[in-house]
């Protein structure tokens, strides 16, 4: 993972066409609809429509607020809205980085009224219309495979099975899959984005929020959202030397004598009802959660 320098996610919604000479983002984030919610220091694409000509370095992005916060923005590039064959020239995946220190809804603070928040992203000096967005003070996406990664990368691209693996890793870096499954008690590391504010300090950079999580044996289970009493993990917090990447470190709890292991992705069969993952991780917040299925032995 030291080679990872950034992490974006693109989004699946597709973009109607604009006959319109001003930018225009269709779609963004990892879900729709809108108004888009994001967290501080998520790192998001934004999809742009009439890009015409500009170059990368055309594009510039601003947060408001109560003020205009300049976006760094991450990277550029074409995105296909058809087949592989015929990737579209219209449409660009713009990848920006939420600013630390916005203001997030609160609902239990005194004034729990947020200011009016939007994202504008600019083509040549030419700004898109507003994009609604609401700021919460967290979004947990936990980092799969399906994920897009910007520059070069050392992440092993064993799939192990599952559709979109996630990038959860033995503490030698080597992924969690089916031929290298956890052990109990064996502290694994999760990577994520969207857990917000960080609180620097010399030794690490770990999030203000704290999680929970949750741990479930069922096969194949879908994330579910930590009880209010849940554990925390072991850390959580920003990768260092890494743009918008956090890391869950986590220990795997006992595992059930009876627990049915994970199959061999060779023997898979299409609509095959098989043990892909036998423990799903979920950590979460009382705004977001997000879970990663993997293999235990």
């Amino acid at each position: 993972m030291r080679s990872l320098f950034l992490v974006i996610v693109l989004a699946s919604s597709a973009l109607a066409q604009s006959t319109s000479r001003a930018p225009v983002i269709g779609a963004g984030g990892f879900v729709s609809p809108f108004p888009l919610s994001v967290a501080p220091g998520q790192v998001v694409t934004l999809f742009l429509q009439n890009f015409g000509d500009a170059l990368p370095s055309d594009i510039t992005a601003v947060f408001h607020q109560n003020a205009d916060i300049p976006m760094p923005v991450l990277d550029v590039r074409g995105i296909c809205s058809g087949p592989i064959s015929a990737c579209a020239a219209t449409v660009r995946g713009v990848t920006v980085q939420v600013p630390y220190g916005i203001q997030t809804f609160c609902p239990l603070c005194a004034n729990p009224l947020l200011l009016t928040s939007t994202i504008t992203v600019s083509v040549k000096g030419v700004p898109s219309t507003p994009l609604g967005v609401q700021p919460l003070a967290d979004q947990v996406h936990f980092l799969t495979q399906c994920d897009v990664i910007v520059a070069t990368t050392s992440i092993n691209s064993t799939v192990g099975g599952l559709p979109c693996p996630p990038v959860i890793t033995h503490a030698d870096g080597t992924p969690v899959n089916f031929s290298r499954p956890a052990k109990s008690g064996e502290e694994l590391v999760a990577y994520a984005t969207g857990l917000g504010e960080i609180n620097p300090t010399p030794a690490a950079s770990p999030t203000r929020t704290v999680f929970g999580i949750d741990f479930n044996f069922r096969p194949n289970a879908l994330a579910t959202k930590p009880a209010a009493n849940a554990p925390a993990p072991v850390y959580t917090g920003a990768t260092a030397g890494f743009v918008g990447l956090y890391q869950i470190n986590f220990t795997v709890p006992p595992i059930p004598a009876d627990l049915a292991p994970c199959v061999d992705p060779a023997t898979i069969v299409a609509g095959g009802n098989v043990v892909q993952s036998n423990l799903t991780v979920s950590v979460g917040s009382n705004f977001s959660f997000d879970g990663a299925g993997i293999c235990v032995q």
